[in-house]
């Protein structure tokens, strides 16, 4: 995978239309027109005949939503393969071995019929175009890229295509002046032949840009988070927050508070809200949008526990309508804009479906006021406040949205009652489910229990991911964050109820891990995401394991650190990160020196507590963010 602030060499330089040779590393390449049909002449020298094979007629392209940045990948990769990629960018995860989909794609945010429509696509800018190849051309299991040194030349060249098309559109680089906006004198070299433009302004003659550059900012932050050099990912995070915020997407369905609409401020949403139509293509515009500013949500909650920050989202910034059902979403332009289901402002806090933000949004949402808490501990002068009332709130949420999983993994149970999957014959309860039954009132319930055309291993994966972070979130809410305090435990933590619920919520997790290694062996469903929820949940399984030569064997320790250590395992062919690899190392070596299999004890106890040390989640530590 390409790590941060790695550039191509620049793309080669166009001569003619049959032949390409190199250009040296900072020249502009040569711009001249290409012909779809010419062929790569016979007569050309081996390598002259390999380099044609990066010429990338437009008529091989399947994909109208890629013209915009065909011109600029030409000499980078086939139009096919570019297919090829948007392919992979729209794959479901855990769908496929040999077509697996991106980890950095969490979950698509334009309707797959609008980006794919035949004739009119829906508009996307070449930066976001080339940012998403590139997340896809890490991972993708596609031919070209299994040659070897291909796959870094076409994702370095990609990586520098991305971030010199998004640099030009980068509202950072204009500032105000006195009657309209000026560029910085500070420029990137131009390698690509465009040009910068003036931007869109805001009603405050702001430099502003458009949702597609949001969008690539977080690609570019996710991409770059899941690498080596994940603290490099702040510089684009900061870009897509900002960015975000300007553009008043954390406003989107703010209610005006004047008796009259539009009201006398120019800047009010209403005024907005009076100029939209009810049209297919506003309705759809518009939802894009919640759904970026809910995907940056998630993402603020999942970074903050990664890298040990406050979050930069509070919830009292979001007058934004929870995102519409996935089924709905993809099927928009078959519903009318009044038969919408209703929604609710703010993040819900309780699972509702298999889509990304009908169970990870509440998860996170959850996971902010968890993290509110664990700073406000922190705080050097609030520190010392009562926070058992805030605590009581977020185990009722905890609790709520247990319910809402159990719910889907009752959903679960009724499809494999239904195709008769199961070994074992169904409960009374399921059964009166399946019967439309409900036990407490001897009648029909009042919505069906079962979504129709609903997959049925979704299901399975989603109520098992998500009862695993469930349990995470409670170790989060009662428990320390760093693990070699938690073994230190300078100031008795072990003795208190709070490491008690930790324990309990500790073994749960290593159990719901046990299940998602059933549904998803290969942990493809959501790689990127799940690391840091299994490190943070076998912190305290590693206490137990240190533990145990003075409490002695325990066998169901043993087992719950043997399932962490393959879940550990399995995460790293599947998406490798250093920090899985060096707890994964910790954890064995730990069991090693309980079962006496280690002769040089107390090396490998200096070994383990230098591994420790480097990801920290003490005041002032950076998480992951080395």
């Amino acid at each position: 995978m390409l790590g941060h602030g790695q550039q191509g060499a620049g793309a080669p330089a166009r001569r003619s239309s049959s032949t390409a040779t190199p250009s040296a590393a900072g020249r502009a390449p040569e711009r001249s027109s290409f012909s779809a049909t010419t062929a790569p002449d016979a007569s050309l020298p081996d390598m002259q005949r390999a380099n044609s094979l990066y010429r990338a007629p437009s008529s091989d392209c399947r994909y109208r939503c890629l013209d915009p940045v065909l011109p600029y990948i030409r000499d980078m990769i086939p139009a096919s393969v570019a297919c090829d990629l948007l392919d992979v960018y729209l794959t479901e995860p855990g769908s496929s071995l040999f077509r697996c989909a991106s980890p950095y794609i969490l979950t698509r945010i334009f309707r797959k019929k609008s980006l794919l429509h035949p004739t009119n696509p829906r508009p996307v800018t070449p930066a976001l175009l080339s940012t998403m190849l590139w997340c896809a051309a890490q991972t993708a299991d596609i031919v070209l890229l299994h040659v070897p040194g291909s796959r870094s030349k076409i994702t370095n060249d990609l990586y520098a295509l991305s971030t010199s098309l998004i640099s030009e559109r980068d509202p950072d680089r204009w500032r105000r002046i006195h009657g309209g906006l000026r560029v910085e004198s500070e420029q990137p070299e131009n390698h690509y032949g465009f040009s910068s433009a003036l931007p869109m302004t805001t009603a405050t003659n702001e430099p502003a840009g458009v949702i597609d550059d949001v969008l690539t900012f977080i690609l570019l932050s996710i991409a770059v988070s899941g690498g080596d050099f994940k603290s490099d990912c702040y510089k684009w995070w900061s870009k897509a927050t900002r960015l975000a915020l300007s553009l008043k997407l954390n406003r989107e369905d703010e209610r005006c508070p004047a008796s009259l609409s539009p009201c006398v401020s120019p800047l009010c949403s209403c005024r907005r809200d009076a100029q939209g139509g009810g049209f297919l293509a506003d309705v759809e515009a518009r939802e894009e949008r919640r759904r970026v500013f809910w995907l940056i949500y998630c993402l603020d909650r999942h970074l903050s526990l990664s890298f040990n920050t406050v979050i930069a989202i509070p919830d009292s910034y979001c007058e934004v309508y929870t995102p519409l059902p996935e089924a709905v979403w993809e099927d928009l332009d078959a519903i009318a804009p009044a038969d919408l289901p209703q929604r609710v402002l703010g993040p819900p806090a309780t699972v509702s479906g298999t889509g990304f933000f009908e169970y990870f949004l509440p998860l996170m949402a959850i996971l902010g006021d968890i993290i509110d808490v664990h700073h406000r501990r922190q705080h050097p002068r609030l520190g010392g406040l009562n926070d058992n009332q805030a605590v009581a709130v977020v185990i009722e949420l905890l609790t709520n949205c247990e319910r809402s999983i159990e719910r889907l993994g009752h959903e679960a149970e009724i499809e494999d009652c239904r195709n008769g999957s199961l070994a074992v014959s169904c409960g009374p309860r399921i059964q009166d489910l399946i019967s439309g039954i409900d036990p407490a009132s001897g009648s029909a319930p009042t919505a069906a229990p079962a979504r129709a055309n609903k997959d049925r291993s979704r299901l399975q994966l989603v109520t098992a991911y998500s009862t695993h972070i469930l349990h995470v979130l409670h170790v989060l809410l009662h428990g320390k964050w760093d693990a070699i305090s938690m073994l230190d435990d300078e100031d008795h933590w072990i003795t208190t109820t709070r490491f008690t619920d930790c324990s309990m919520h500790a073994i749960a997790a290593s159990q719901a891990v046990s299940r998602i290694l059933k549904f998803d062996p290969e942990l493809t469903f959501m790689p990127y995401l799940f690391g840091i929820y299994l490190l943070h949940g076998s912190f305290i399984l590693l206490l137990f394991a240190d533990r145990m030569p003075q409490l002695g064997p325990n066998q169901s320790v043993e087992q719950a650190c043997e399932t962490i250590i393959r879940a550990h395992e399995v995460c790293v062919v599947t998406l490798s990160t250093e920090f899985q690899k060096n707890f994964r190392k910790v954890l064995r070596s730990t069991l090693y020196s309980v079962r006496g299999s280690s002769p040089t004890d107390w090396e490998e106890h200096k070994a383990r507590r230098r591994a420790l040390s480097l990801y920290r989640w003490t005041p002032g530590a950076k998480g992951l963010g080395l």
